[in-house]
């Protein structure tokens, strides 16, 4: 896992969207541990506090599909009564017709992407029911993979299929931690 280089561009993108300041009026992330294919992380204080747990597809097809960095994220931030928050960057600007989504064993969850919103959200997108969050985290839990299928701007259908090896170790210490 590149974690420096996606550390940096998911603090400047969670900066950005979550509080509204620059990047460099924000501190650097802690990190609290590494559990096997993921990782978490915490920066702020009191009610601008917010963990995540990050991790990277461990295979992406088609292999040839022209991509920037490609991950997923399961974010807390209890001053704004948000847990369970699921974030997919996808690695290229997302078609307005994509209807991206997750698959976790035989459960679907539908994401919506930020394509209307323009800028860096082009890239990205979260669960369109937000009451799916924490049921999708608990299936993280009991899973063993999960594949998320999107379609690029140019009509490439993708699909990332991400290990949820040491996931339920870092959700409980981003829970832990951002209570």
């Amino acid at each position: 896992m590149r974690v420096s280089k996606l550390t940096k561009l998911v603090l400047s993108t969670l900066t950005a969207v979550f509080i509204g300041l620059t990047a460099a009026q924000a501190e650097e992330p802690t990190l609290l541990g590494k559990y096997r294919d993921w990782a978490a992380y915490s920066y702020g204080s009191g009610s601008s506090r917010i963990c995540y747990v990050m991790t990277e597809p461990k295979q992406m097809r088609p292999r040839s599909a022209n991509r920037g960095d490609v991950f997923l994220m399961v974010t807390h931030r209890p001053g704004q009564n948000v847990r369970n928050e699921v974030s997919m960057r996808v690695g290229y600007p997302f078609s307005e017709r994509s209807r991206p989504f997750v698959q976790i064993g035989s459960d679907k969850y539908q994401m919506f992407s930020g394509v209307s919103e323009g800028g860096e959200n082009r890239y990205w997108a979260w669960l369109q029911d937000t009451s799916d969050e924490s049921r999708m985290a608990t299936a993280m839990r009991r899973g063993s993979t999960m594949t998320i299928k999107g379609t690029s701007e140019r009509g490439t259908l993708t699909t990332d299929t991400y290990s949820l090896s040491g996931v339920s170790a870092a959700l409980t210490k981003i829970d832990e931690t951002c209570r």
